[in-house]
């Protein structure tokens, strides 16, 4: 009776456990499917943003051309009552404004770079960067669009490209903070290419150059890694 009483609660205890089970396999299932259904909706906000970026950006380049071609088209046809549209049109697209424009499409094209720069997309983000320096060389982001213009060399184990890219830094940024951070990187560069005494001059010149602590502190801690 007792080995009868026994085999039955186990079989209960065993449907209890199969039942507990599924339960949780279902539910756990249903947060996995949740999980890759925000990742999906991320994904594609992502999109979006970058898509709306693109578009805003072409729509800015080409009120920027508008207003580049202005003083001409108004020398040519805005005298009477046919200049009208290009009088009007003037008006409200001035030089000025071009500038506003312009400066506003490189920070567009600056946030689209370091987009594809987190992605990992170190072509993408390098043609961007390079846009900008190009194009709007008196803009503030040109500075941080060579740093990551050299990280991303860097990434895509271009050193050489790095290495110039660094050095062109150095001669027209000289009290960038960035700056600093790019030496910092070409002292890692001659290490792994075994040159220890140009990375230690490398490390050194930033501790008297940057007094910034964080550039500071990573060259001493750079230099502390070295075994002189």
């Amino acid at each position: 009776m007792s080995s009868q009483f026994f085999a039955a609660f186990s079989l209960i205890l065993t449907l209890v456990w199969m039942n507990f089970y599924a339960n949780v396999r279902e539910n756990f299932n249903g947060v996995s499917e949740y999980q890759r259904e925000l990742s999906r909706l991320k994904k594609e906000m992502q999109d979006q943003r970058l898509a709306q970026s693109l578009e805003r950006e072409g729509f800015l380049e080409f009120r920027q051309h508008v207003a580049e071609l202005m003083p001409s088209a108004l020398e040519m046809k805005g005298d009477g009552q046919q200049g009208y549209p290009y009088r009007s049109l003037a008006s409200v697209i001035s030089r000025k404004e071009a500038e506003l424009i312009r400066g506003t499409i490189a920070k567009t094209l600056f946030e689209k770079g370091k987009q594809f720069f987190r992605a990992k997309n170190y072509l993408k983000s390098n043609q961007v960067f390079k846009e900008i320096i190009q194009r709007y060389s008196y803009s503030p982001y040109v500075p941080e669009s060579y740093f990551l213009l050299a990280e991303g060399h860097f990434q895509e184990n271009d050193l050489e490209e790095c290495v110039a890219t660094i050095q062109f830094m150095v001669e027209q940024f000289p009290q960038n903070e960035l700056t600093g951070f790019a030496l910092i990187r070409l002292g890692r560069i001659y290490e792994m290419q075994s040159r220890k005494e140009e990375a230690v001059d490398i490390y050194k010149t930033v501790i008297r150059s940057y007094p910034q602590r964080d550039v500071a502190s990573q060259a001493k801690a750079s230099l502390r890694g070295l075994d002189l």
